[in-house]
């Protein structure tokens, strides 16, 4: 019994590893908790016994896992989605759909499922939630995201060119263009090649402020 239940308890995990559903990884445990039972000499309905309860303490505890694991955060939504979060303004309102500003063109978008019943009109701002093809799928705006549409600038990374005793250079749209650090991150350390994101600007100068280390993966 516990030689057999110790071979379903590897078919279970290497199943796991290629599927990373969490749940048989839940019911390898068990399964590998009941085989010990039954190697030190317990009758067979221990060992089986402790399988089921292996598995109904484990089960609830990989769901769990499994949701807070996929559940999607700010960071993840853009990463997997470049345009997400993005402000456009609203050109036109027709029958099939809108018509909004992105990236200094025009493009088709409609509203996203749960905000179909809202009225939008010319001239209002809305945020990407999602893209498909070249259709925009839109939400409204938040105050915060109504900042970055004043500031199209914000959020956008950088990465420095060199440092000097009057501040940056970093490299933004293909061009070279002056920055420095905003006053909270003056105390930090910047080399050349670091990457760094827009916080504001001041004139001509760039406003920057360090990449959280999740967002430096981005390309």
């Amino acid at each position: 019994m516990g030689t057999l239940l110790a071979i379903l308890a590897a078919a279970a995990l290497a199943i796991e590893l290629s599927s990373m559903t969490f749940y048989l990884l839940a019911v390898a445990a068990a399964l590998a908790a009941g085989s010990v039972v039954a190697w030190i000499g317990a009758p067979a309905g221990w060992a089986l016994a402790t399988v089921a309860l292996g598995a109904v303490a484990g089960l609830p505890v990989a769901h769990r896992v499994r949701v807070r694991l996929s559940r999607a955060t700010p960071e993840s939504v853009r990463l997997a989605d470049p345009d997400a979060g993005h402000v456009v303004r609203v050109e036109s309102v027709a029958p099939d759909g809108l018509r909004v500003a992105y990236r200094d063109t025009s493009w088709a978008g409609r509203l996203a499922d749960e905000y179909r019943d809202i009225t939008v009109s010319s001239g209002d701002l809305m945020t990407i939630v999602a893209r498909e093809g070249n259709d925009l799928r839109l939400a409204p705006v938040g105050a915060q995201a109504a900042a970055h549409a004043a500031d199209p600038d914000l959020g956008h990374l950088v990465r420095v060119e060199s440092v000097t005793p009057d501040g940056l250079r970093v490299t933004y749209r293909d061009s070279s263009r002056p920055g420095r650090l905003a006053n909270e991150c003056r105390d930090i350390a910047v080399s050349s090649g670091d990457l760094m994101t827009i916080v504001g600007r001041d004139g001509p100068d760039l406003l920057l402020a360090p990449v959280p280390a999740q967002a430096a993966t981005r390309p």
